[in-house]
């Protein structure tokens, strides 16, 4: 498989180490900040694009327009989603809050204990995440997904709050909070808490390897499929 990689920061770099120790092929290497045109894609098979939220629309273009594959683990531009439906025909998108394998199946541990938690009304769920200093967004995207999950399945959540909150929160709130220190490569707790006791569900990843196997293994998977899809459709 040869792949193209947009955006070639420490998760990029990542990717491309353990892509030639799994035998793949880096066709094509765009730096943080390089524009994609369409005709340098010309003898590339997938995109695998950890740029940045502003300049992930245009990626995809380029892709569409090569009827390349694309993987996307940039979050923040999810707005745009509708949109690409309309175009996204001829080859493949991918994108994810989170390529990990472990997470991924995390993603539906969470999914099943808020379908229980649904029931136990005395629980008050939250999220807490802790990444290094240097992450950009916060909460992060991985943390944002979890939330969803939780209001999605329990019914008497009804918004998230992704910011310290400022005095008392409404109970249809569900907060996430974040810490940034360190060199953590990232830790996610999903709590439900109750006078009576507290209970809680923790992923740790211990470096960005997991993440690149995740994105290369999806890269895989979506390589000659046509239309978008998530890693929820990635067989684990």
């Amino acid at each position: 498989m040869k792949i193209a990689l947009i955006g070639l920061g420490k998760m990029g770099r990542e990717i491309e180490a353990v892509a030639r120790d799994q035998g793949e092929t880096i066709a094509r290497v765009f730096e943080l900040g390089s524009e994609v045109q369409a005709d340098a894609l010309g003898d590339v098979d997938v995109c695998i694009d950890f740029s940045m939220p502003e300049a992930v629309l245009s990626n995809i273009r380029a892709a569409v327009a090569a009827k390349r594959d694309i993987v996307v683990g940039t979050t923040g531009w999810y707005q745009h989603l509708p949109e690409l439906r309309g175009i996204v025909k001829d080859s493949g998108l991918l994108y994810s809050a989170n390529f990990s394998l472990g997470m991924n199946v995390f993603f539906r541990i969470v999914r099943h204990a808020a379908e229980l938690m649904n029931r136990a009304t005395e629980y008050d769920p939250f999220v807490h995440e802790i990444h290094h200093r240097q992450k950009v967004d916060s909460p992060s995207g991985t943390a944002l997904r979890l939330g969803q999950i939780l209001v999605d399945a329990i019914d008497r959540k009804k918004e998230i709050l992704g910011k310290p909150p400022d005095g008392k929160i409404s109970p249809q709130m569900l907060h996430i909070s974040a810490t940034r220190a360190g060199v953590v490569a990232g830790t996610h707790t999903v709590g439900f808490d109750s006078e009576a006791d507290l209970i809680e569900l923790t992923h740790v990843a211990k470096g960005r390897r997991g993440f690149a196997l995740g994105a290369l293994a999806a890269a895989r998977w979506l390589h000659g499929r046509k239309g978008i899809y998530t890693m929820d459709d990635v067989t684990l």
